[in-house]
C-alpha cells in the first residue's frame, strides 16, 4: 500500500506486544518487504486507547492537524487509498 499510495502520506505500524524487540518488529517489516515501514512500539496502551484501536489490523488515517478521518479493520487498499485523498495527500 505504501508504495502505490498517494504522495504526502506518513506511515507508521504500531506494535502492541511489549514482549517484540526492535529486531522482532524489524525481522517482521523485512519477513513482509515493508523494511522502509517506520514503527512504533505502544507496550502502554497510550495509541491503541487515544485512537480506540480494539481490533488487529486496524488503519487508522489522520489529516494534518491529527484529526481521524477513517478508521477501519482490514481495510481495501482502495479504501486506504480513498482515505489517504480525503486526508489532503496527493
Amino acid at each position: 500500500m505504501q508504495r502505490g499510495a498517494p504522495q504526502g502520506a506518513n506511515y507508521v505500524a504500531v506494535d502492541v506486544d511489549p514482549s517484540e524487540s526492535a529486531a522482532d518488529i524489524t525481522s517482521f517489516l523485512s519477513q513482509n518487504n515493508a523494511l522502509a515501514l517506520a514503527f512504533a512500539t505502544d507496550t502502554n496502551a497510550q495509541l491503541i486507547t487515544a485512537y480506540q484501536v480494539q481490533n488487529m489490523s486496524t488503519v487508522v488515517a489522520l489529516d494534518a492537524s491529527g484529526t481521524v478521518v477513517f478508521r477501519g479493520v482490514d481495510p481495501s487498499a482502495a479504501q486506504i487509498r480513498e482515505a489517504l485523498t480525503k486526508a489532503g495527500t496527493r
